[in-house]
């Protein structure tokens, strides 16, 4: 891949092919692709090191994810790994600390733009490990196998995004 390649924007469909050949992976070797369990065993490990009575004497949320070094822990440090070289060499090739549509309506101070991603993502976070699931699970692997209840998640999330966008943007083309 040439750095011209990288400065632009890569068409979907590419990253739809890569996500499926993720899935396809994930289920060869008899797993699931979802992120929000990783949060459980990395805290335990955590807790482990400095609580350990704690932690074995929890009597569901670390027993459901022992705290252990497994391929999700493994995907999850791909991903933020990838986040941060694609951040490296697609944003910064192209100049761009703050997206200008964002800037416009909300400011280009970059520690505001890091702390409101920072908390959106905790509370995307916490609320579905709070509901015992994972929305990257659910939407991903549950959608690929037709689940219904992934379709019904599926619409429900698309649906509140478009509200969400309706709201933050107030009537500005988002196009």
């Amino acid at each position: 891949m040439n750095q011209n390649q990288l400065k632009r924007d890569w068409p979907w469909h590419i990253g739809g092919v890569l996500l499926g050949l993720v899935v396809v992976f994930a289920f060869l070797t008899g797993h699931t692709v979802g992120t929000a369990t990783t949060y459980e065993r990395v805290t335990g490990h955590i807790l482990q090191f400095f609580v350990p009575e704690y932690v074995a004497k929890t009597s569901h949320y670390f027993r459901e994810a022992a705290p252990v070094a497994d391929w999700q822990v493994m995907f999850v440090l791909g991903l933020l790994l990838s986040g941060v070289i694609g951040r490296y060499f697609v944003t910064r090739a192209r100049g761009e600390e703050i997206p200008l549509m964002w800037a416009e309506h909300f400011g280009a101070h970059q520690g505001k733009r890091y702390f409101q991603a920072f908390l959106g993502g905790f509370l995307l976070l916490f609320g579905s490990r709070l509901a015992g699931g994972c929305t990257s699970g659910l939407f991903i692997s549950g959608a690929s196998q037709l689940a219904i209840s992934a379709l019904i998640f599926a619409g429900a999330m698309f649906a509140s995004g478009i509200v969400t966008a309706k709201l933050l943007y107030r009537g500005r083309d988002l196009r």
